[in-house]
């Protein structure tokens, strides 16, 4: 949105779809820049807090670090082991499932 003011008076212009405004205070006719004027923000131009800190805890998943937990019993399905390590990452959004993988140790499957 494109803020105007009238070039006399200095009065706010409202926002409206015709050509040309008309200021309430000096009864003068300007142009509606707002119909040819293109507007571009970047959020990362913003210092933010907040972004630095989603930013901070952002994890980084790795073939290494997803199977390097702790060694349970579970069948894998590829061969008959049933040493298999798993590692939780939380893929998505906070409020939804962490995702788990399960890595065969003797096969490597995952």
């Amino acid at each position: 949105m494109v803020v105007q003011f009238c070039s006399d008076c200095g009065n706010l212009l409202d926002n409206s779809p015709q050509d040309t405004l008309e200021c309430e205070l000096c009864g003068r006719v300007a142009k509606n820049d707002a119909l040819s004027h293109t507007q571009v923000a970047v959020s990362e131009n913003f210092p933010s807090r907040l972004r630095n800190k989603v930013k901070s805890y952002t994890q980084e998943v790795t073939r290494e670090t997803i199977g390097s937990g702790p060694k349970i019993e579970v069948d894998c399905v590829k061969c008959p082991s049933k040493d298999v390590t798993y590692s939780q990452v939380q893929l998505r959004s906070a409020d939804e499932g962490s995702t788990i993988f399960y890595t065969c140790l003797k096969c490597g499957h995952r």
